[in-house]
């Protein structure tokens, strides 16, 4: 019998996925833009986890804290039909040390010529800098001013309890 009172949770991110149609649009946005190193790319013809015979490039840029964001090409998938949720929903936030450095991320995207929203507040807890990706990846840039309490968990938990109480 396995114990599964040791469980906790996961502790951090391997890699979050995300389909690409031009890998080396892709490769030059995260390693010149998003100054991530390029660690890896892996070509096959059958995905392993499923056994379906469908030609990609897997590719992986490198995170400071040992994590990765990772792209798929896959040969001939078209991009999808908008599906009506709003740009700003789906999104990955990555952190910075500070808003010191944050202010230096967002003179070198203009640098760049890359679009950014932001600095925004948010509630006093995160300050963060928005901006797409080549693919349309929402990345947000963001640095935690202050951390989350027992406090926050409890008004949290109240706010979700209203949410979930609202007439639909």
């Amino acid at each position: 019998m396995v114990d599964t009172a040791v469980l906790r949770a996961p502790r951090s991110l391997n890699h979050i996925a995300y389909p690409t149609w031009d890998s080396q649009r892709t490769h030059d946005f995260y390693t010149r833009v998003l100054k991530c190193p390029f660690l890896a790319a892996i070509r096959l013809d059958v995905v392993p986890s499923s056994g379906e015979r469908t030609p990609y490039l897997h590719t992986f840029f490198g995170l400071h804290d040992g994590g990765a964001i990772a792209f798929f090409e896959v040969d001939g998938l078209d991009r999808p039909i908008p599906d009506g949720i709003p740009s700003w929903i789906r999104h990955i936030a990555l952190d910075v040390d500070s808003v010191e450095e944050l202010d230096a991320w967002k003179a070198h995207f203009a640098a760049e010529g890359v679009e950014t929203v932001g600095i925004v507040d948010h509630d006093g807890v995160w300050e963060s800098l928005y901006l797409f990706d080549p693919n349309g990846v929402r990345v947000e840039l963001t640095v935690q001013t202050r951390p989350l309490t027992d406090d926050d968990a409890r008004s949290g938990a109240e706010v979700l309890a209203a949410w979930n109480a609202r007439p639909r």
